[in-house]
């Protein structure tokens, strides 16, 4: 018998043989004392049970003996009959036992929503999965499930995932969250099919974007908006000119710290519509914090983006540059037009500030060699920044 290990990261990983029973007990824990002896210092320790068919009583005292030993440990992939031994035995109260996912395709499915970290595909008539194509290891999938349960319990419509799932997507492995949503499209598609209902999907819009702004949250498992500017600033520190970057960081600091939501990126492909009522389904980005935070996103996909990739909503949002801009000045008016016309220009300028330093960060990151993407930022910023007191409005 042969039991392999690795170790990554602090965390050293086993991989369990398809039976343990009283036949090779002794021989299975004597090995994997051996891979753990052999492994020198670690943090963690992983069984991965996705080979294990059958274990029996004396194969979940090898268990218990090693979280006897090892707190941090964790027991993943694990088959459904596997999953409910550990339950009936109580294990899953002490120790993380995870369940092995399902693996689904995604091929020649329809996309019918996409963010900045994820597609979303309906799969069959009533149900649709979110496919995590950018930073989604299983912790954030996770992560974005408890966030969209927060914000449905807060009055916020989301729809809440049933399962995770692994998904073969453009010759990757991702992760992906499973809905079931009967009849629904996204508003993009609504959009793009309905010139003549512009005007109705504005308001719609507009009038969900006014109830997540307006739902106040208490909730700890929502991070501030802000906190993230920190990163931000610190990856463009060196392209600014100092002077312009500290007063920069200093106009960020007079943004309040509200607790109100912020979903962070709430355009036309993340809203499905079911039964005239919108629904929000990409939830990773949820924070807490200044309305600026949700309307600089949107100016980014409806505007930004377009400025410094000329078609770029065409080919990310599937609509023309002209009919972008007619929803970013609807939104906008409704959401800021009882203000005098100088209010207004100054919110503009304050939103373009902040978006366009988002837009240079994520140059530093994604596209470090696009001179003309991190040309336009720095110059819009340059424009702005001498022209503000407060991002406050």
């Amino acid at each position: 018998m042969e039991i392999k290990s690795t170790l990554a990261n602090d965390t050293l990983n086993i991989i369990l043989p398809n039976v343990i029973d009283t036949s090779n007990a002794e021989e299975v824990e004597a090995k994997i004392n051996e891979q753990i002896d052999n492994a020198g210092d670690f943090e963690k320790l992983v069984l991965d049970a996705g080979n294990l068919e059958y274990i029996s009583s004396v194969g979940l005292r090898i268990v218990l003996r090693l979280k006897q030993k090892y707190d941090d440990l964790s027991v993943i992939e694990v088959r459904n009959n596997i999953y409910d031994i550990f339950q009936m035995t109580g294990f899953t109260d002490i120790i993380d036992i995870q369940k092995g996912l399902r693996k689904i395709s995604v091929e020649g499915c329809k996309v019918i929503g996409e963010g900045f970290y994820g597609r979303v595909y309906r799969i069959s008539p009533d149900t649709i999965v979110k496919v995590y194509f950018r930073g989604g290891d299983v912790s954030n999938v996770i992560r974005e499930r408890t966030l969209a349960k927060t914000a449905f319990v807060l009055g916020v419509p989301t729809a809440i995932s049933y399962d995770i799932v692994k998904v073969e997507e453009q010759g990757k492995e991702c992760y992906g969250s499973v809905f079931e949503l009967l009849d629904c499209a996204s508003l993009r598609d609504l959009v793009r099919d309905n010139p003549d209902k512009l005007d109705l999907y504005i308001k719609m819009h507009t009038d969900l974007l006014k109830k997540i702004n307006s739902t106040m949250v208490l909730s700890k498992d929502l991070p501030m908006a802000k906190d993230a500017t920190k990163e931000w600033l610190a990856a463009v520190e060196n392209i600014l000119d100092k002077p312009i970057f500290d007063k920069l960081k200093a106009l960020i600091a007079t943004i309040p710290d509200i607790s109100y939501m912020v979903h962070g990126d709430c355009h036309v492909k993340n809203i499905l519509v079911q039964n005239n009522e919108p629904i929000l389904i990409d939830m990773d980005t949820l924070a807490k914090g200044h309305q600026i935070f949700d309307v600089m996103a949107f100016y980014l996909t409806y505007i930004a983006y377009e400025l410094s990739e000329p078609g770029n909503t065409k080919s990310f949002l599937g609509l023309d540059a002209d009919v972008c801009e007619k929803i970013y000045k609807g939104i906008f008016k409704g959401l800021y037009g009882d203000r005098s016309k100088e209010e207004q220009e100054q919110i503009q300028m304050k939103i373009e500030t902040l978006g366009f330093l988002l837009l240079l960060y994520r140059a530093t990151i994604y596209y470090p060699d696009d001179q003309k993407r991190i040309t336009l930022c720095v110059s819009r910023i340059n424009k702005y920044v001498p022209l503000l007191e407060t991002m406050d409005y």
